[in-house]
């Protein structure tokens, strides 16, 4: 005998119901096992993630460690103008056949001797290669400086970047779980309905379909923030295996204010406060500074040193040890100019090689001042768009709220059809999905531009 409609359907109401239940009786074991982990969550605003990020990114201490080795390099530099004081000392036994000045003879004997010395030598002209040596060392230092400052805005970009995409995927659980619920009191609605043969079964069975598609799609956004969470903990160099939560303001209370910008003046500030651009001018001038040490090598070099020593034998019995160190002390003070004639070419091949790094570096500036054009002028246009998309998001979402309140009605009292008011509620999902969507990304691209501007500024809060 086949079963009524009626009895299966009311059959998988108590199957769904009991279901429910031990999904419920499950779900309170697991919580109260996690307990104890869920003590351990912790909240993370996006001003503590940008510190967090600036504090623990690996980039940014790489930065910090070629910095200090270029500070370094220029205390090296700034000690080259210092004359260099060496200290030299030695002792030493021999043995054997020694003539004897005292008996104007050769013996056998042992004798012990000591020797000490100073010396010292300074540079007094080469060219002024050291000169340019230490400005191209400050130069070097300068352009890491501006590097570890791009460093430093790239990494907040990042954060911003990761931490929307979690908020963006956080909202749009909140919206599927808003869309769940509502099918599912759909759903008892039209329970109701086929009981009092107000409407088909078949309308019930494609809203059980309808309902387990939202359920679907809830399980996938959820998944995608789970995917953007773990991208942002992998920016922000967190432990993996704790839990956070990371705290995301109401859309509904942002403010939408649009700000007006120059193109124009949109670029040449770029190229004025860019990090990147005046790191890659600071390159230039050192490579500048290569050609001028470079083409020191076929100048004179002028050299100053001196000297001072004495020493002791045990040969001379006459006289002790300090008389000896006292009567053979001998002082030195020296000259010398070396003129280079011929050297292999090779200060000509140091001198083509300083200019070609110069150019390159001239032609690095030039396609870095062309990527800067682009990325502002792309930021400035999706700024607008984004500005134009909250007025239509806006516009799209009370239109379909409006149209959902519609159809509700009207499927309530039997002129509509259950498509109809699906129609209009997938409708308004997608219209709160990209409203919530534009909202954020309004603030996205306004932080893009301060980023292409080269004026980011860490301290400043994501939404102002």
């Amino acid at each position: 005998m086949t079963a009524s409609p009626f009895l299966t359907h009311h059959v998988q109401r108590v199957v769904r119901k009991a279901s429910l239940l031990t999904l419920g009786l499950v779900s309170t074991l697991l919580l109260g096992i996690s307990s104890a982990q869920a003590q351990q969550l912790r909240e993370v605003q996006f001003n503590e993630a940008v510190q967090i990020a600036l504090e623990n990114n690996t980039s940014i201490k790489r930065a910090e460690n070629t910095l200090e080795l270029q500070e370094m390099t220029v205390r090296a530099e700034r000690a080259g103008f210092l004359p260099n004081l060496n200290l030299n000392t030695s002792a030493s036994r021999n043995w054997g056949l020694q003539f004897d000045q005292t008996v104007g003879q050769l013996r056998n004997t042992s004798t012990d001797g000591f020797n000490m010395s100073a010396s010292s030598g300074i540079n007094l002209f080469n060219g002024f290669s050291d000169v340019a040596g230490l400005n191209a060392a400050r130069f070097q230092l300068e352009s890491q400086e501006y590097s570890m400052e791009r460093t430093r805005q790239t990494v907040v970009f990042n954060v911003i970047s990761s931490f929307l995409s979690v908020i963006l995927a956080e909202e749009n659980i909140a919206i599927r779980q808003e869309d769940v619920q509502a099918q599912q009191q759909l759903l008892d609605q039209i329970d109701e309905f086929v009981r009092v043969g107000s409407r088909a079964i078949s309308d019930l069975y494609q809203q059980q379909a309808i309902l387990a598609n939202a359920e679907s799609q809830l399980l996938t956004a959820e998944s995608n923030f789970q995917v953007a969470k773990t991208r942002l903990i992998q920016v922000l160099q967190l432990d993996p295996l704790s839990d956070y939560r990371f705290i995301a303001p109401d859309p509904s209370e942002l403010p939408l204010t649009a700000r007006s910008y120059d193109p124009g003046n949109l670029l040449l500030s770029a190229f004025e406060r860019r990090a990147d651009i005046r790191a890659q001018e600071a390159v230039i001038n050192a490579a500048e500074e290569n050609i001028r040490a470079a083409r020191a090598g076929y100048l004179p070099a002028l050299n100053l040193s001196a000297s001072t020593g004495s020493g002791y034998s045990s040969a001379n019995t006459r006289d002790d040890f300090n008389t000896q160190l006292e009567n053979n002390r001998s002082e030195r003070v020296g000259l010398s100019l070396s003129i280079p004639i011929f050297n292999r070419l090779s200060v000509k091949r140091g001198l083509e090689s300083s200019k070609v790094q110069y150019n390159n570096a001239r032609l690095d500036l030039e396609n870095a001042q062309q990527n800067v054009a682009i990325e502002v002028r792309q930021a400035y246009l999706d700024y607008q768009t984004a500005v134009k998309r909250l007025e239509v998001t806006e516009k799209s979402l009370q239109a379909a709220d409006q149209a959902l309140r519609v159809e509700q009605e009207r499927y309530q009292v039997g002129a509509s059809t259950l498509v109809e008011l699906q129609q209009a509620r997938s409708q308004f999902v997608n219209a709160s999905s990209q409203r919530a969507q534009a909202v954020f990304q309004f603030h996205f691209q306004h932080r893009l531009i301060e980023y292409y501007q080269g004026i980011l500024d860490p301290a400043q809060p994501l939404f102002n």
